[in-house]
């Protein structure tokens, strides 16, 4: 008998989500300390945990083993049957002459099948060869009659809803944390390996909490590797049931093939987008993928998914000065990760810096960068703060310390984290800077360090 996913698992048909689960670590546990293995048996076992702990799926399947067993067991019964050999029914002479004619009609129209199935292949190499497109949209481009046999809608794209069914159910709201417990970021996640999510790190850089909402699932999460060159992290989400996606590569992908994306962009979870490859841009750290896939602040860390419903890449960071103009980086960097930090040249210095724009900060923000001391010497009101490029923001008020992100809009000021505070900037230079807030009134600071 053939083996079934159950073997292919070690486990018994009867065996609870929680033995599946055990059971597939244990397999690439055991293939990781191989060493050297062939990949398709991890591909393997990831498709056999995937189909058996989704409830649906594992039900179809045990119907099909059951009915292959029936079919077995009642074969296996006719063998056993003896023989009845019986004299053949002499055929009256006059058949012989149509049978043999319809034997070469049937015959000649095999012949003439195959030659037509020889052209059509030959074709659809020939349209391939000659243009950038893949196999199957250079099918789709031959006229019905000329379909090559047996490929039906195997090799068609999923839709977009069919990649949503697929995909949702692996992909994660991630919120952000500060210590005293106040929410500074959002951003998304998606599910990569059992209990283990993937998401870019200025989306847990600015806190120190993180929560994971997957489904109905809300679980704690923690960060167990960051890759800052790469703008990688790994996060741990113990008690997750949310299936791992398949990953793909960007080895195959081609400028104007389709892409999904899904994410959590402004908080709304679970949220789709389609859109094509725009390019494969070139960095030091390698090839990002360009897609006119919408995103928004918040879809950081979600999934680009391809037609097949494989992880291509993970959204990173869009050109805000242009439209349509958003990068993810290929999901391929995912089993090269390492914890290391950014370099000038890596992606992470890109999402860092704010180059991620393009465009060089404006002047007032980039003076407001450093650490500074302010005092209003009517009401001994004081605050000692530090700005950072990415948009991070800490210091103490009156001697109690704070946490948080801030906003610098024209002359407009805002903090949000610990604590809520509103200024203007009537003046911002060098060394010296005069604000105007919500709380203290207007301070004085002069720069401490940058």
């Amino acid at each position: 008998m053939k083996k079934t996913l159950y073997d292919i698992l070690a486990i018994e048909a009867d065996a609870t989500p929680e033995q599946i689960r055990a059971a597939y670590q244990r397999a690439t546990a055991e293939l990781d300390h191989e060493g050297q293995h062939d990949p398709n048996k991890k591909v393997i076992l990831r498709e056999a945990f995937e189909l058996l702990l989704h409830p649906q799926k594992r039900a179809s399947y045990d119907a099909r083993l059951a009915r292959q067993a029936s079919l077995q067991a009642q074969s296996a019964a006719n063998q056993d049957k003896p023989e009845v050999t019986t004299a053949p029914a002499q055929k009256p002479k006059n058949w012989l002459a149509p049978a043999i004619l319809i034997a070469l009609l049937l015959a000649a129209v095999a012949v003439w099948w195959s030659v037509k199935q020889k052209e059509a292949r030959n074709k659809l190499k020939e349209i391939s060869a000659t243009s950038e497109i893949s196999p199957t949209v250079a099918a789709s481009r031959l006229p019905a009659q000329q379909s090559v046999s047996g490929q039906g809608n195997s090799d068609s794209g999923k839709s977009a809803e069919e990649i949503y069914a697929l995909r949702s159910p692996s992909i994660a709201l991630i919120s952000v944390f500060s210590p005293s417990g106040v929410q500074v970021a959002i951003g998304s996640g998606v599910m990569i390996e059992p209990q283990v999510l993937i998401t870019n790190c200025h989306v847990v850089r600015s806190g120190v909490q993180y929560r994971a909402k997957i489904g109905k699932e809300v679980l704690p999460a923690t960060v167990i590797m960051a890759d800052e060159e790469f703008d990688l992290c790994r996060l741990g989400v113990p008690g997750s049931s949310a299936p791992p996606v398949v990953l793909g590569s960007t080895d195959n992908l081609r400028t104007g093939q389709k892409v999904f994306a899904i994410g959590a962009p402004q908080g709304l979870d679970l949220t789709i987008s389609d859109g094509i490859i725009s390019s494969l841009r070139t960095l030091a750290s390698g090839r990002v993928i360009q897609t006119t896939a919408p995103i928004s602040p918040g879809s950081s860390g979600g999934g680009l998914f391809d037609d097949a419903g494989k992880l291509v890449g993970i959204m990173t960071f869009q050109h805000k000065l242009g439209q349509n103009l958003n990068f993810a980086v290929p999901a391929d960097w995912i089993n090269t990760m390492s914890s290391r930090r950014a370099s000038n040249q890596g992606v992470g210095a890109l999402t860092m810096s704010s180059i991620e724009s393009q465009s060089q900060p404006s002047p007032a923000s980039a003076s407001l960068w450093g650490s500074w001391a302010c005092m209003n010497v009517q009401t001994g009101f004081s605050m000692e703060v530090s700005f950072s490029r990415n948009t991070q923001v800490s210091g103490n008020m009156n001697g109690k310390r704070f946490y948080g992100n801030y906003a610098l809009n024209e002359r407009s000021l805002t903090f949000v984290g610990d604590i809520s505070l509103s200024a203007q900037v009537e003046q911002l230079g060098e060394a010296k800077m005069l604000i105007n807030t919500d709380r203290g009134g207007r301070l004085a600071c002069a720069r401490t360090g940058t």
